[in-house]
């Protein structure tokens, strides 16, 4: 008998609540895949550089690939405290309303727009490592300014993957930008709905 009226009361109240725009919901459940998605494919970065430098630092002859194959495990242990950092409480919503959903959706995008930061700081310590670790490495230095301004094809490439990393930063800086706007007028339209 109490079980009946249970679930009679919470048939009113979810009639009473407003339901979550479902494009709201769809938005939350496709950045929640896509944050599982990522965790793998850090996964996978984590076994790929980390492994790789390992393995090639055991097998090669130079003692300078121990180095590399240290700076990689730092790296890698610095992106995955970020990432295990700035993802607590951002797996799912706590409740199932609009008013969470929206703010697990800001917070999300607040997230994502430090990891552009983070990205970007961590990308140039990388680079700079790398083109320090290969010029000391090289057995004949020319100069350095003429070496690093397009001095031989892999710094070259070196100059164009770093334009494209950074102008799809910026791209997508401005995105979440624009996103974060929008979602924090949704949640003051939400709050002002409330009171």
């Amino acid at each position: 008998m109490t079980t009946d009226i249970e679930l009679e009361e919470w048939r009113q109240q979810w009639q009473i609540e407003e339901p979550i725009p479902p494009e709201l919901r769809r938005r939350v459940e496709r950045q929640s895949r896509l944050m599982k998605i990522g965790l793998v494919g850090d996964s996978i970065v984590t076994i790929v550089i980390g492994g790789g430098s390992t393995a090639w630092a055991v097998l090669s002859k130079d003692s300078g690939m121990g180095l590399v194959a240290v700076a990689a495990w730092l790296f890698l242990a610095v992106a995955w405290t970020f990432v295990l950092v700035s993802n607590r409480g951002l797996w799912k919503p706590s409740a199932v309303d609009t008013a969470t959903f929206v703010d697990l959706s800001v917070r999300r995008c607040q997230t994502a727009i430090a990891a552009v930061w983070f990205a970007g700081a961590l990308f140039l310590a990388e680079i700079a490592f790398g083109l320090s670790w290969a010029y000391l490495h090289m057995t004949e230095r020319p100069r350095l300014a003429q070496w690093l301004l397009f001095g031989s094809v892999p710094v070259n490439i070196v100059w164009a993957c770093t334009i494209t990393f950074f102008t799809a930063l910026v791209w997508y800086w401005k995105r979440k930008r624009r996103e974060l706007a929008q979602l924090r007028s949704l949640r003051q339209e939400i709050t002002s709905k409330s009171m």
